[in-house]
Formats: structure tokens, C-alpha cells, sequence
């Protein structure tokens, strides 16, 4: 799946940390150590005893959904390549020989962010790193401080949108989890290739059934001889036509896959964090009208309507700006 899918901007950057030696107060460390620091340090979420209870920088942004650091030192070595046991005996290979194995020539800081985008462009991409770099700089410059070229290349917003460009991948397994309904997907033409295979095949078997028999017929007459060339024709018309309908199925399929999603409904953090907030407050009103109901007098339908009536007036479920749930807190 692409970067871009279902009104969602994916974004996976990849920067190589520097290597060396960094004061970080009046210890001497490395860059990685220094940054696995200053990224335990950073809070994740409000009320979150583990970090403290801080809020988290990246809820300033009115956009993002997720976000993650995450620090890479090499990559996994998952055993020896496998091999059939007879092969290794007849190539006489020695298993206790160690096999080439890859490393990274430094770590890397991984960040990942989902986010608000009205398309995959990379102006749409800049706008949103600029928007960052503007709401939570000082907190990524002590963070992308300790990778190389960042203290050289950054100076401002702008800047930054490129450093991060410069390092991002392209993002191939996206996880989009809010479409309520099946999204309203095009249908593959299948009926018509196959369609297209059938005929195009016809026309390759007939044409190959009528070259053979009329070689085994020539071999009696040579009056048959003549229908040779047609029917030879025939096969070569019916194999460049299914030919032809297999590749534009197939170019059509990995257009089809390089297609993002559509937006689902009611998917853009506004609204989501409202759903949330009213997804909480209505749960508290149900558990109270039937703690009430349960009780000697019970509830009325009018008391039920009545109380339900003052919860939309406090709660105002079609205005997404407040009361709602804040970014990156955990409750209310």
C-alpha cells in the first residue's frame, strides 16, 4: 500500500545517528546513548505514571495521529541461511564456518508518523514537517541533535522539511483501522479479461489445431499446403492477443494496488478525539440513568429524555472544537 492511503499521510524516516563521542552534562557518551536518554525522557502521554504524567510534544500538532522514535542499532541476525543436507554434503560446506553476514555501518533513528493529508504530495509532506518544526522545534532539535548533519543542514523550518525528506522510505504497510463501513472500491474488470483470455485463447487453439492438421494433411496432398500461412497467421494472432490481455491485466492490477483508499468518513483527528470524548460521557450516562432505574422509584421515559436532552446541550456532539478529548491525553 503507498505512503498516502485513506486520507492518512504515512511517514517513515530513517536518519543515521553520528558516531563519536558527545558531552551530554558532565558525562562524555556516545551520541546513541546520550539519544536513548533524551528519548526516555520524552513524555509520551498525560497521565501516564511511567513518563510522569507529561504531555506528550507531538499533541500541539492538530494533525498527527501517531508518532514514534525509535532507535535501530543493526539489523537482526535471524541464524544461517538454510540449505538441504545433501547439498551440503556434496558442496562439502563446513557449518561451523560463520556465513557473510549484514550490519549497519552506524544506528539509526527510526520516526514514524501518521498524520492529516488531503494527498501524498510532498508539498502536502513539507507542510506538515514545517508545521511541526514550528510547534515542537526545541524538542527536535534535542532529539535529532545527536544525527548526522542535522546541527549543519537545519537552521529553520524549511530546512528541516528537507533533512527529513532526504532520510524518508517509502512507507509499504500502512495500517488504517478507522473506516466504519467497507470502503466504496471500483470493481477489477475481471469479467472482461477473462472475456479477453477466452477469445484470444480460441483463436491461439484453433489456429494451432488447424496449422497441425494441415501439416499431417500435406503430407497426402499438396493442395492443403496453401491454407498453411492462414492458419499459421491464426496462431500467431491468437498468442500476441492473449499476450497482450495477460500484460495489460497485469499493469492494470499494480496500477489498481498504487491507488490509495478513499478517506474514510469521520477519520480526521478532530473528529476522532470527539468520538472518544463522547464515546466516555456516554457510557457515564448510561451507567447513571440505569443505576437510577435500578433504583426504588426507577426512571421515566420523560426523566430519560429529559436527561438525555441535557447531555447533548452539554456535550454538543456536532461541534468538534469543545468540550472534546485533548491530543495526547489518556481520559478527560
Amino acid at each position: 500500500m503507498p505512503t498516502f492511503d485513506g486520507g492518512h499521510y504515512f511517514l517513515t524516516v530513517l536518519i543515521p545517528i553520528s558516531t563519536g563521542h558527545v558531552e551530554d552534562g558532565t558525562t562524555v557518551t556516545s551520541p546513541v546513548h546520550a539519544l536513548r536518554k533524551r528519548l526516555d525522557m520524552l513524555p509520551t502521554a498525560a497521565d501516564t505514571p511511567a513518563k510522569g504524567g507529561g504531555r506528550s510534544p507531538f499533541a500541539r500538532s492538530k494533525r498527527t495521529h501517531f508518532a514514534r522514535f525509535a532507535i535501530i542499532d543493526d539489523v537482526a541476525y535471524t541464524g544461517r541461511t538454510a540449505r538441504d543436507t545433501l547439498v551440503n554434503s556434496f558442496a562439502g560446506t563446513v557449518l561451523t564456518d560463520a556465513q557473510p553476514q549484514d550490519h549497519l555501518r552506524c544506528p539509526f533513528l527510526l520516526f514514524s508518523a501518521d498524520f492529516d493529508a488531503a494527498n501524498g504530495s510532498d508539498a502536502e509532506r513539507d507542510a506538515y514537517l514545517t508545521e511541526l518544526w514550528n510547534e515542537m522545534g526545541g524538542d527536535l532539535r534535542g532529539i535529532l541533535t545527536f544525527c548526522h548533519g542535522f546541527e549543519a543542514q537545519v537552521k529553520d523550518a524549511a530546512s528541516f522539511a528537507a533533512y527529513m525528506a532526504r532520510c524518508q522510505l517509502e512507507t509499504t504497510m500502512s495500517f488504517n483501522d478507522y473506516y466504519i463501513d467497507d470502503p466504496k472500491l471500483p470493481a477489477w474488470p475481471f469479467d472482461t479479461v477473462k472475456k479477453g483470455v477466452i477469445a484470444s485463447g480460441g483463436v491461439l487453439v484453433v489456429g494451432v489445431v488447424a496449422t497441425l492438421l494441415l501439416l499431417v494433411a500435406g503430407l497426402f496432398t499438396r493442395s492443403m499446403q496453401g491454407w498453411l500461412p492462414a492458419a499459421f497467421g491464426l496462431s500467431i494472432l491468437g498468442l500476441v492477443a492473449l499476450v497482450v490481455v495477460v500484460v495489460a491485466a497485469y499493469f492494470n492490477v499494480m496500477a489498481a494496488g498504487r491507488k490509495p483508499f478513499p478517506a474514510a468518513p469521520y477519520a480526521n483527528l478532530p473528529t476522532v478525539l470527539k468520538a472518544l470524548y463522547l464515546q466516555r460521557k456516554l457510557t457515564d450516562f448510561a451507567i447513571e440513568h440505569q443505576m437510577a432505574a435500578a433504583g426504588a422509584d426507577g426512571t421515566s421515559s420523560q426523566q430519560l429524555y429529559d436527561g438525555f436532552k441535557a447531555f447533548l446541550a452539554t456535550h454538543k456532539p456536532d461541534d468538534l472544537q469543545a468540550p472534546t478529548q485533548h491530543p495526547g491525553v489518556i481520559g478527560i
